[in-house]
C-alpha cells in the first residue's frame, strides 16, 4: 500500500535512505521525510522492562535536566496555570515542573510500564495511561502542552495535534521537541559513509520515528491542525549522546548547539541545524 504523505497527502515520493530493510522517503509535492515502516497508531511498546527497570537513568533524569531547566525558566517559573505532558515516558518531566513550581501538572502516557513507574517510583498521582484523546480533559482547561520526543513516533499526528488545540485555553501554547530532518539526514548518510553498511547501526530510527520533520514541515502539519502561530526557539540540549555519559561527546554536542543558535542569529532564524524546538499557539 502507497503511504500518503501526512502534511500534504501527496501519494509521489522517493526513497533518500535505507535502516533495517526500512526505506526512508521523502515526499515528491512538499520535501516531507518519513518511514514506511507501518507502525501502530498507538504503539505502547517503546517503554519495555530493559528501558524502566534500569536502575541508572541518567539519560531520562539528569541528561534532560538543563534542557527542562531551561524550559522552566522561560514559561514556568514566575507563573501559575496548568501543564499537561503528553508522552511523559518515566514521569521525570512532570516531576521537574512539579518540584520547582506551584502549577497543576499531569502527565498521560501510553505505555502501562511507564506510568507504573512514574506512579510508584516518581510519586506522581497525576500520571495516567492510554490515549490522551480518551481523558476527558475539559476545552481549554491547560496553559501549556508539551510533547517532548513524541511527535515523531506517530504515524498520523493529525487528530492528536487537533486534539490537543481542544485543550489549550485561548492563550495557552504548545511545545514540541523533535529531531530535525536537515540535521538527521546528512549525519546519517555521513555516519554510513564513515561506517560502512553496518546493519546492527542506529541512523534514523526508522521503526521508531516515523515522521522526521523540517520547520517547513512541523509548520504546515501544525497550521492545518488549528494552530495559526509557529515559531523556534533553542534550548540547551540533552547533556549526553545516545545515552552515553562520554564527556567528548557530550562537549562536541554542546559546541554544535552554541553553533547553531549564532547561526540562526546571524541568519534571522531562516538557518536552523538545532533540534527543532516549536511553540504553537492557536
Amino acid at each position: 500500500m502507497n503511504k500518503l504523505c501526512i502534511v500534504c497527502d501527496g501519494s509521489k515520493h522517493r526513497v533518500v535512505f535505507q535502516e533495517f530493510g526500512v526505506d526512508i522517503l521523502k515526499c515528491s509535492t512538499c520535501g516531507h521525510v518519513f518511514s514506511s515502516h507501518n507502525a501502530s497508531q498507538d504503539y505502547d511498546g517503546y517503554f519495555g522492562a530493559e528501558r524502566v527497570e534500569s536502575e541508572d537513568q541518567f539519560w531520562w533524569n539528569e541528561a534532560h535536566g538543563r534542557m527542562y531547566e531551561d524550559f522552566c525558566r522561560r514559561f514556568v517559573v514566575g507563573k501559575a496555570g496548568k501543564l499537561l505532558d503528553v508522552g511523559c515516558g518515566l514521569g521525570y518531566f512532570v516531576k521537574w515542573v512539579s518540584d520547582i513550581s506551584d502549577w497543576q501538572v499531569f502527565g498521560y502516557e501510553i505505555s502501562k510500564q511507564a506510568v507504573d513507574f512514574a506512579r510508584t517510583k516518581l510519586i506522581l498521582p497525576n500520571v495516567f495511561c492510554g490515549r490522551v484523546e480518551d481523558s476527558g480533559f475539559a476545552d481549554k482547561s491547560f496553559d501549556i502542552i508539551t510533547l517532548w520526543d513524541v511527535i515523531e513516533h506517530i504515524p498520523d499526528p493529525n487528530p492528536l495535534l487537533s486534539y490537543l488545540s481542544s485543550l489549550l485555553t485561548s492563550e495557552g501554547l504548545l511545545f514540541i521537541h523533535t529531531p530535525n530532518v536537515e540535521v538527521q539526514l546528512p549525519k546519517a548518510k555521513l555516519k554510513r559513509l564513515l561506517r560502512g553498511m553496518q546493519s546492527k547501526v542506529h541512523y534514523l530510527e526508522a521503526r521508531d520515528h516515523i515522521n522526521i520533520y523540517s520547520t517547513k514541515t512541523i509548520t504546515q502539519v501544525l497550521g492545518r491542525n488549528g494552530y495559526s502561530t509557529v515559531r523556534f526557539m533553542h534550548l540547551k540540549p540533552i547533556q549526553g549522546v545516545s545515552g552515553s555519559k562520554n564527556r567528548i561527546l557530550t562537549l562536541l554536542k554542546n559546541s554544535w548547539f552554541y553553533s547553531s543558535v549564532a547561526l540562526s542569529y546571524i541568519s534571522w532564524g531562516r538557518v536552523n541545524l538545532d533540534n527543532l524546538f516549536v511553540v504553537a499557539t492557536k
